[in-house]
Order: structure tokens, then sequence, then C-alpha cells
């Protein structure tokens, strides 16, 4: 346990070049946008070193730790960088504190936020759903509140995580194409080679996270614009996939349209960071169907 746990607090250099170059630059565009200090929402871990690094762009911020050593080290933490009084911190497990409103002490989250930043243990799909739930109930509250936000998400990749039931998230998306744009063979092409074992799974992982978060934003009055997910060597070898994601609040109709079409999404694919540079990799691209 005290190895994984020390594992956990260390970062590296492609994770420090994703938080001090490429999402800070998206934060500062935030901030400068809404013309006032954001208030975030996260899982930094307790050196809460994406905190610390854009403190300058934040209001308040609320944190969740699972582990109680973790939270008495983010409280230290906070002290020495003298921003305790600025934070807001709740203990337990992120998705049951979105699914019951509460941490294991009662606490609730102050919403809304303007970044929700999640940088979980672990891969991003499990039988029983749980996270995907979990971030539906989040995008679900801040539509309460009518507060657009940015979306950091970063998980493992695990490799083989697509199988079983989770496939079908294809034929469901391939269902969805034919009846939106026609041309039932292209789509059938597509599909296949998604499902194809030698396609990555690091391009499945885009196109289901990027494609479920558009869902759920669009349902919850929000335009979505999704940008392409990163994959990059984490600490100890860890093979990682992070997403940024801006949600644009719109109630002016039943459920939001974005201007990003469905086919400029699913064409997104994915890069891989290295050595502070990205590398677009290839991943199956569907047509403009016309």
């Amino acid at each position: 346990m005290k190895a994984d746990t020390e594992l956990a607090f260390k970062s590296n250099p492609n994770k420090d070049y994703l938080r001090s170059v490429y999402d800070k630059a998206l934060i500062r565009a935030w901030q400068q946008a809404r013309g006032a200090r954001l208030q975030y929402l996260g899982l930094p871990g307790p050196e809460m070193l994406d905190v610390i690094e854009w403190q300058d762009h934040l209001d308040r911020f609320s944190t969740i730790e699972r582990r109680e050593n973790e939270q008495h080290l983010l409280f230290l933490r906070a002290h020495v960088r003298d921003v305790e009084h600025r934070l807001h911190s709740l203990y337990g497990e992120f998705d049951k504190i979105l699914l019951t409103g509460r941490d294991v002490y009662g606490q609730s989250p102050r919403w809304p936020y303007d970044i929700v930043n999640l940088d979980y243990f672990g891969g991003f799909l499990y039988q029983d759903m749980a996270r995907p739930r979990a971030l539906s109930k989040l995008i679900s509250n801040q539509d309460e509140y009518e507060r657009s936000f940015l979306l950091i998400i970063t998980h493992d990749l695990r490799d083989g995580d697509f199988v079983g039931e989770k496939m079908s998230f294809f034929d469901s998306l391939g269902r969805a194409l034919t009846r939106d744009y026609g041309s039932e063979q292209v789509v059938r092409t597509f599909v296949e080679a998604y499902k194809d074992p030698m396609t990555t799974d690091a391009a499945r992982q885009a196109v289901y996270v990027n494609s479920f978060l558009r869902d759920a934003g669009e349902m919850a009055h929000f335009r979505v614009r999704a940008r392409p997910a990163i994959t990059y060597i984490g600490t100890g070898g860890t093979k990682m996939i992070h997403y940024t994601t801006d949600f644009q609040h719109d109630p002016s109709q039943h459920r939001a349209v974005s201007e990003q079409s469905l086919i400029e999404l699913l064409n997104l694919g994915f890069c891989e960071l290295k050595n502070g540079e990205f590398h677009p990799v290839a991943a199956p691209t569907l047509p403009e169907l016309r």
C-alpha cells in the first residue's frame, strides 16, 4: 500500500507538460472569457499540483480525497502554500459523492463550478458504469445553475478494456449514424474498423468518452466541444489518456445542439504526447455523408 500511495503522489514530465502548458492555456482562456477567477472541483492529489500551478486563475477550490492520510497531507500542503482559506475539502469516493450528493461526513460540493478536473485512479468503464453515471449527475448539477464549465479527465488506459457488452456501444453508435446520416455501408465499415482487435484501445476510448460527454451535455442544455484525446506514459510506465471538453450552457431549446458535428467529433482521433510534442495517431475516420 505504501509503495502504491507514494507512486500515486508522483508526477512525471508528460503530466507536468499537460498541467503547466496545455491545460493551463485553456484555463487562462476560460478565466479571461468569464472575467473572474474560476471555481474549481477536482481530484488534485495531496500535493495539489494542479491547484498550485493554476492558482492565479482560481478563486475557491473543492477537492476530494479518498484516504484520510491523503487528506491530511493535502491540508499540510495548502497551509504551506497559504491557500487553505480557499480550500473546501471533501472526503470519500468521487463517484459516490456525486451520486449521493454528500461525502462520508455529510458535506456537499459547493455548486456550481467553472472547471472540473478529474484525475482518476484506474480506468473509466466498469460493469456498474458508476463513473459515467457520476459524470452525468455532475453535468446535470451544472445545468441547474446554468453554468458553463471546462471538464478535464485523465484516467488509466487499460489494454483490452473494450470487451463483451462494452463493445455494443459501437453497434448503438452505428445505428444512430445510419439513422441520421444514411449510407449504411460506410457506417458499417467505420463501426467494424473500431471493433477490429487491431484497432487500439486508445482510439476506442477516445470515441466512447467524447461521444458520451457530447450526448450527456446536449441532453443537459450544453453545447459541447471536444478536443482530440491525448495519450502519454505516466508515472511507473502507466498508459494514460487525457480529455479536455468545453460545456457552454444553452437553455434556449429542449436539447442543445453543438456547433461541432458528430462526424467532426468522431474524426478527432487522438494524439500521443512525447517530450513536449504531440504526435497524431491514425484511427478510423468517417467521411462527411451527403
